[in-house]
């Protein structure tokens, strides 16, 4: 195995050095399109915020009425009632 090893390290040393010219201004120039890019995404931060509280408000106002109308009918607490919804014979019949 170290055979293999040796023959891919000098395979390596055979092949010409990396192209490291112009890799330092494709650096900065990715950092400026991530700066670009995140002054954009800030622009739109009071739009996120609204839509934030409207799904807040929303989420608030749907859950007030279906626990008023939870509210309003009366529980069943009898097990044995012939009107149990969850009952196995009501959900086997097809009430």
């Amino acid at each position: 195995m170290s055979d293999k090893l040796d023959q891919l390290l000098a395979a390596m040393r055979k092949q010409p050095p990396a192209d490291l010219p112009g890799l330092e201004g494709q650096v900065f120039a990715r950092i400026a399109s991530w700066r670009e890019r995140r002054q954009v995404s800030g622009a739109l931060l009071p739009l996120r915020a609204a839509s934030i509280v409207a799904a807040l408000g929303l989420g608030m106002v749907g859950g007030s009425l279906a626990a008023n109308a939870a509210a309003r009918t009366p529980p069943e607490i009898s097990a044995f009632s012939v009107d149990a919804h969850l009952a196995p014979s009501t959900l086997l019949g097809g009430r």
